[in-house]
């Protein structure tokens, strides 16, 4: 926790103007209430409506954000999922395999279909958030993304970015408080202050975000084979 906080008050004491990425899931749920409980900081807080959600995401948001008298904004992009997957390629598999399919077929796919989970992540989710947070002013957003706990291609990024790191593509600056944070660490905490969960949860959902997709579909930990239970 004393490091969460000193990542927070360093990232801060840049005079930026702060946002918060909350999509409804428990990591953010836990940051935001590690924020607004722990510190006097009160960012803007933002939702990606990725056209992909559970149905009660959106409701269920508004009523985290309500309890700490957070106004929530929504962000949408401007094409829609299946838009998005014939243009530049459908979620499956995770992002390094599906990396790895298609140059393993490069120039000769005979299945006449593209993979692609990290353009439909981008351009579905980061960057309508991202032009969001410029369009209100923030300069400096915080995320709930825990690195090697959340997955490899996270991990890597927190190991060569660290917890703070700036993206010129979307001139915002990216502050992960919760990096190295543990799945331990994190049900400890929300026990501790009785913090809700999403009710898709309670339904055995893994992940909360896009149903499709739930970290790229992967074979041996799909998404698919729980929609029958969450939705």
């Amino acid at each position: 926790m004393k490091t969460t906080l000193r990542i927070i008050d360093e990232a801060m004491a840049s005079g930026k103007k702060s946002c918060l990425a909350f999509s409804g899931g428990s990591d953010s749920v836990l940051l935001l209430d590690i924020i607004y409980r722990h510190t006097a900081y009160r960012p803007v807080v933002l939702f990606a409506d990725s056209q992909m959600e559970y149905p009660e995401t959106e409701s269920f948001c508004r009523e985290i954000c309500g309890h700490y008298g957070a106004e929530l904004h929504v962000a949408r992009a401007t094409r829609t999922p299946e838009e998005q997957w014939q243009k530049q390629g459908w979620p499956m598999m995770g992002k390094i395999a599906a990396r790895t399919w298609m140059q393993r077929h490069k120039g000769k796919n005979p299945l006449g279909f593209k993979l692609d989970v990290s353009s439909c992540c981008r351009n579905m989710k980061i960057a309508p958030a991202r032009n969001l947070a410029r369009s209100l002013g923030c300069d400096l957003q915080f995320t709930g993304v825990r690195g090697s706990s959340d997955d490899m291609l996270r991990g890597l990024r927190a190991i060569k970015d660290g917890a703070t790191h700036y993206v010129k593509t979307d001139n915002l600056t990216i502050c992960n408080p919760l990096t190295g944070w543990t799945d331990t660490m994190g049900r400890r905490y929300r026990d501790t202050y009785k913090l809700p969960s999403h009710p898709a949860k309670s339904r055995g959902a893994m992940t909360i975000g896009c149903v499709c997709c739930g970290g790229g579909s992967q074979f041996t930990a799909s998404a698919y084979r729980l929609l029958r239970q969450t939705w």
